[in-house]
């Protein structure tokens, strides 16, 4: 099961001012944790820094044009012509970056020969009606299934890794950083070592302004909206593509799909649909998935919230006791000093729920800490559970599970958890916290009913994590 344990930011490694980076428009990465952010291929050449615009987009222009060539030129599947082209759709993801979604690694994940055949195949069928231009291969998670925008994004990133260690050597010289020398494909180049891994790992720091939750376009729905706002272009976006849209079944929609994918002149809209729409990088003052905000609870919220934890004993009631204690400080936090900000986009939209239980992490991640407690607090980034174990003795977990209000299957988590637990021989309790941002009803009440039910172990909490309304509001 994959598992955030003990995170370390690239800033805290190296004591470098967070803020000062952030201000200077350059990501903070995790150095031992993937962050579930992506190279955008359109967002390359709209970024702030020269660097970007000019030789890492030279670099995708040429690696992509590279390819075309040889798939121009090749004739059959596995000819020299197409080996050639496969070996410049690097199969292991470029490590150094934090990126992805991988967890508790950073070391990439690998394109598998199938996948790298498919990519091809897409790829040239679109280059042999005369579309021949590098971003063609935005297009095909349109029309390969097997094909994510997370793949397209990964092979951008490896077509100009070079270039990203080049300009990550920049970085590291106006931050004072030491950068040792390295051998990449032939050539002696500067980097930043991991000094997290055991092996000789490079460290990737790259603008914000690249990166997205997700490249652009991954979606025919994307598409729609992309055309929204120019109507000349809409209506010749729906001319080609509209028929997709309607499509009610995964069969038709596949067939209008073939139908666009051989004709050029769909294609050539298709891209300039993309091309021209104002693709927007990841919002990090926002921070919808919560990538700065856990970070900094992590760091500082046990010193700006004192509290003191007594060592507990070595067993399931000094395990429960304390992350019972954990707990009731987070809903204090949150419910009296105003973390409750953390949970919303807006003063009407909450935060997706994950943002809260890496919120909830980091606050027991910080508490154990500071108090030097034997517990280690694990997060699974998959589906969100905490774990707390003590690091030798005592051998059983105990499992904390958060859930938003809004979430439909508050009533069936419990219960699963409820059963779970009976069974389970190494887990010896659970806490199912309840965040309430809203559209609760009834649901809590129902909780309580099955709570006081079942035999105790699981323990339910309610957190009120609503906004409150400011004093002159108050008032009137």
């Amino acid at each position: 099961m994959a598992k955030i344990r003990h995170p370390k930011t690239f800033s805290k490694v190296f004591n470098i001012d967070a803020g000062y980076l952030y201000d200077k428009g350059i990501f903070d990465p995790v150095l031992n944790v993937d962050t579930k952010l992506f190279i955008d291929p359109i967002l390359i050449e709209k970024s702030g820094f020269d660097y970007f615009r000019n030789e890492v987009m030279k670099a995708y222009e040429d690696h992509y044009n590279s390819i075309i060539s040889l798939l121009e030129e090749s004739k059959t599947k596995d000819d020299l012509a197409w080996r050639s082209a496969k070996r410049l759709i690097q199969r292991k993801e470029v490590e150094g970056t934090c990126l992805g979604y991988g967890v508790n690694s950073i070391s990439g994940r690998s394109l598998s020969p199938k996948l790298q055949n498919c990519i091809l195949s897409t790829a040239k069928e679109i280059i042999d009606i005369g579309i021949k231009k590098p971003e063609l291969f935005i297009l095909l998670p349109l029309f390969e299934e097997g094909v994510g925008p997370d793949t397209i994004s990964d092979i951008t990133t490896a077509a100009v890794q070079a270039s990203l260690y080049n300009f990550t050597a920049i970085i590291a010289h106006e931050l004072g950083i030491k950068t040792s020398v390295a051998t990449f494909r032939g050539n002696d180049i500067e980097i930043i070592t991991n000094p997290l891994k055991s092996k000789i790992s490079p460290i990737v720091l790259l603008p914000k302004d690249v990166l997205r939750q997700l490249p652009y376009a991954s979606t025919w729905e994307e598409i729609s909206d992309v055309a929204q706002f120019n109507h000349e272009l809409r209506m010749r976006v729906n001319k080609y593509i509209g028929k997709i849209w309607a499509a009610r079944t995964k069969r038709e929609k596949e067939k209008e799909k073939q139908k666009v994918m051989k004709n050029k002149e769909a294609l050539e809209i298709l891209l300039e649909a993309i091309k021209n729409t104002d693709v927007k990088p990841y919002n990090f003052e926002i921070d919808e998935n919560g990538v700065y905000k856990w970070r900094d609870v992590m760091e500082g919220i046990a010193d700006k919230y004192p509290k003191k934890l007594s060592k507990p004993s070595n067993d399931a009631d000094g395990l429960v006791l304390t992350v019972r204690e954990i707990i009731n400080q987070f809903k204090f936090i949150i419910e009296e000093k105003g973390m409750n900000k953390l949970l919303w986009k807006n003063r009407s939209t909450p935060n997706h729920e994950n943002v809260s239980q890496m919120l909830f992490f980091s606050t027991a991640y910080s508490y154990c800490k500071a108090n030097d407690l034997d517990i280690n607090p694990e997060m699974d980034t998959g589906n969100g559970l905490v774990d707390f174990k003590f690091s030798k003795g005592f051998s059983k977990r105990l499992i904390v599970e958060i859930k938003h209000s809004y979430n439909q299957n508050i009533i069936d988590g419990f219960d699963i958890q409820l059963r779970l637990y009976k069974k389970a021989e190494e887990t010896c309790f659970g806490f199912y916290i309840v965040i309430d941002v809203g559209r609760l009803g009834r649901k809590f009440d129902k909780l309580v009913r099955m709570y006081n039910e079942s035999t105790k172990k699981a323990d339910l909490f309610y957190i009120n994590g609503k906004i409150k309304p400011s004093a002159s509001k108050r008032k009137e």
